[in-house]
């Protein structure tokens, strides 16, 4: 086997590098003898080539819709889909440590969506810490009680000095006997933080035909913007 000048994807060495075969579709394979990796260069789908995903991923988080994603890259749309389905948001923000960080302002709101069909209502609940400007932890479901306890539940591991919240009666029976300020001028920045997100995705777009067509989709997708602007 013959070296040749190609780097290790891998380790970086240069030296080492030999021929390998061939893969099934006829293309060149390497092996680093350094680390024992081995790769190829040329591929015949564009869905196989390095990096693909991850540009399916950042156009996601940069308005682009899945259908756009799939004629921009020239791959399928199920490649997209199946990009998208790998996603594995957490919700909680890692920022903060439950414990010994205090959370002097709390802003709580929810943010409306739709899978599929506007009757399908799919709400974004989320806290959003005032001083730090950053998502404390987020939830989905319908706009009821149980979403608001679920929520709180991620909450609780958290000290909270001020919550903030709008008018939403639930608001206000549930954090009853804690210092709550029930007003619409105190959420100004999680109302602003919602535009970025409508802004930036393409699928919360209130005048858009790019809306989720599935649950899954709709949860990991904005859950993924959440985790790198916010958890990470």
């Amino acid at each position: 086997m013959a070296s040749i000048s190609i780097r290790c994807p891998t380790c970086s060495a240069t030296e080492g590098v030999v021929r390998n075969g061939k893969s099934t579709a006829g293309h060149q394979r390497y092996l680093c003898s350094h680390c024992r990796k081995t790769w190829q260069l040329q591929f015949t789908y564009t869905a196989s080539q390095p990096g693909t995903h991850q540009k399916i991923i950042d156009m996601a988080m940069n308005g682009v819709g899945c259908r756009a994603s799939a004629r921009i890259m020239g791959v399928g749309l199920n490649t997209v889909f199946t990009s998208l389905k790998k996603l594995r948001p957490q919700s909680v923000t890692s920022r903060i440590q439950p414990g010994s960080d205090v959370i002097v302002c709390a802003e709580m709101d929810e943010q409306w969506g739709y899978v599929g069909a506007k009757s399908r209502q799919r709400w974004l609940f989320y806290a959003y810490d005032r001083i730090r400007r950053t998502v404390v932890a987020h939830v989905f479901g319908e706009r009821t009680l149980a979403t608001l306890e679920r929520l709180l539940s991620l909450l609780s591991a958290f000290e909270v000095v001020v919550w903030m919240t709008d008018g939403w009666p639930l608001y206000e029976s549930r954090l009853k006997g804690k210092l709550h300020v029930n007003s619409k001028r105190y959420t100004q920045r999680i109302e602003r933080h919602n535009l970025n997100l409508r802004q930036h995705l393409a699928r919360l777009g209130r005048k858009s035909l790019s809306f989720s067509k599935s649950v899954e989709l709709h949860d990991k997708v904005i859950g993924h913007y959440l985790n790198i602007k916010h958890y990470q």
